[in-house]
């Protein structure tokens, strides 16, 4: 093998990356367009012409599980600096290897590198390598949600910063491992392209000798390398003959933003919301009104227009669902602060049965925890609610739920009961009853951001699954609204589409889109074969008043 003979700073190589900005140099690994293995060393897998040093050249790279070393040739060019297969290699291994430098102010230090060539992320190693030091196995979900596990002597490494760059070299994320190990990257986090892992591990507590020098720890470097193929964007089916068109009923009374809606009967329910500027919350930009409009009289000039029921708490974030000809609220929090002030937002444990024909509020049992930005469905005579955090003034003081609860509403005496863990904690979400199961759809990671991820609640089972992913991006989850009507289940994402899942439930089907798309919104369905799309809002536009209606034709 020919070394490079530029020369090589020592001092620049081994900076820790836990100590703050990475200006450290690393291997790098992966494959270029004609399917052969490269590897340079730079700050960034940005940095491909920074001279390698002769020790890290020597480095034995595997294929898969052969023991085999891959022949490789230096490369020392203009824009590339470092070493080349001189075969193309199976894209459906991963590539690895392990070398030591040497020593620096007593350390041992060694690099470590992986790419995953297989383009295709169902494919990727779902199991460790034999006698690997240090490594990670990497998993990509539906949503474009990656999760990292790094294992050190084939345990689980925990408290362990994992840094995550894009092929330009930028940190697009870091944070520390869990005590499985494990951390996670949103799929707006993931870029498109080359991404690389970097981690590092001291232990203080080795020594030992090397090459006749004693160093009295050791220092482990990796850097693991995948790509993502560019996820498609959502597109209407050809097939579709759903429309989207004013439903030509009376706009909203107030402009509102996560509320309460829900159809019991002809009768459409609105409760509490935003209704001020984004991101500002006060006691004067809550609603406490329950509104009512009579669906059966549409077109009347009195009898079809909002009617103001009843008041109660000002919320937002909360759940409204029906049940018989009533409603239920359930949660939401209350901004306690006048305009200007800092905020104190608090969130409640209130849940209460709107009667219908009293048209007064009876409390039903309060919920364990104090909960909002949740969501709920009813299946049968019982509640399910999902999702949520716990706000205490600011949202950087939250915590994120992960429990669920049930409530038998045909039990005036009844508690709410807990559910299986849900294998998640997030906000901002939708639920649905579907065919026995609830469905809780997109919304957002305390740490990884908005997410297109589907999760399965069986109350028969008490067990949690997943359904696929909704289409799109992961802002796509974002304050997304769904329900059920005709026997299947839609959802309105946050760019505007009308998903369906498939009869199967394997998959998702586009069937329509809304221009301008809505957020933090409710879709109800009047009837089979339609639904109403009421309130909510666009980044660009603002708050929306208007009722559009998706009219789904045929199978749709």
């Amino acid at each position: 093998m020919k070394y490079l003979s530029k020369s090589f700073p020592m001092a620049a190589a081994f900076l820790m990356i836990a100590s703050g900005p990475v200006y450290a140099h690393f291997p790098w690994l992966s494959t270029d367009d004609d399917g052969k293995v490269m590897m340079w060393f730079g700050e960034s897998p940005d940095d491909r012409t920074y001279p390698m040093p002769a020790s890290i050249q020597s480095i034995t790279l595997t294929s898969g599980a052969s023991e085999k070393a891959i022949p490789t040739t230096t490369i020392d060019s203009d824009d590339f600096v470092g070493i080349r297969s001189d075969q193309t290699v199976d894209l459906g291994s991963e590539i690895s290897g392990s070398v030591t430098y040497g020593l620096y102010h007593g350390t041992k230090l060694t690099y470590h590198v992986e790419h995953i060539a297989e383009p295709n992320s169902k494919d990727w190693p779902s199991k460790p390598r034999e006698d690997a030091s240090l490594q990670t196995l990497i998993h990509a979900e539906d949503d474009g949600t990656v999760e990292v596990t790094v294992l050190h002597e084939g345990k689980p490494l925990a408290n362990t910063k994992v840094a995550l760059y894009c092929e330009e070299g930028h940190e697009e994320a870091s944070r520390e491992t869990n005590d499985e190990g494990v951390v996670r990257f949103a799929n707006d986090e993931v870029e498109e392209g080359l991404n690389a892992i970097v981690v590092g591990f001291t232990n203080k507590e080795a020594s030992g000798t090397h090459d006749g020098d004693v160093y009295h720890s050791t220092t482990d470097y990796l850097t693991a390398t995948f790509r993502v193929s560019p996820k498609p964007a959502p597109e209407v089916s050809e097939d579709s003959t759903a429309t989207i068109t004013s439903s030509n009923l009376p706009e909203l009374p107030e402009e509102l933003t996560s509320f309460g809606a829900a159809i019991a009967g002809e009768t459409l329910y609105v409760y509490g919301g935003h209704t001020g500027s984004a991101h500002s919350y006060s006691t004067a930009e809550q609603s406490n009104r329950l509104w009512a409009l009579d669906l059966s009289a549409a077109g009347d000039s009195e009898k079809g227009q909002w009617q103001e029921l009843a008041t109660g708490p000002s919320l937002q974030g909360l759940a409204l669902v029906p049940h018989g000809s009533d409603v239920i609220r359930i949660g939401g929090f209350t901004a306690l602060n006048e305009e200007g002030e800092e905020h104190d937002l608090q969130s409640q444990t209130s849940v209460a049965r709107f009667d219908s024909a009293s048209k007064t509020w009876t409390p039903l049992a309060d919920l364990p925890e104090p909960r909002s930005s949740l969501d709920a469905a009813v299946l049968g005579d019982t509640v399910y609610v999902f999702g949520g955090w716990s706000l205490q003034g600011e949202s950087d003081g939250s915590t994120w739920h992960q429990t669920a609860w049930s409530l038998d509403l045909s039990d005036a005496n009844a508690t709410w009961q807990p559910l299986a863990t849900p294998p998640f904690r997030r906000r901002a979400i939708s639920a649905a009853a579907f065919e026995g199961k609830l469905y809780v759809l997109g919304g957002m990671h305390p740490e990884n951001g908005p997410t297109t991820r589907v999760d399965v609640y069986d109350p028969a089972a008490d067990s949690w699954t997943d359904a696929p992913a909704l289409p799109g991006k992961g802002m796509a989850g974002f304050g997304t609204a769904s329900y059920v009507t005709g026997g299947r289940l839609y959802v309105n994402t946050m760019d505007g589409y009308i998903h369906r899942l498939s009869k199967d439930g394997e998959g998702w089907e586009t069937i329509a889109q809304c221009d301008p798309a809505r957020f933090f919104h409710r879709m109800l369905p009047r009837g089979d074969q339609e639904l109403l799309l009421v309130g909510g809002a666009n980044m660009q536009i603002g708050k929306f008043t208007d009722i559009d209606v998706v009219k789904l034709g045929g199978d749709d």
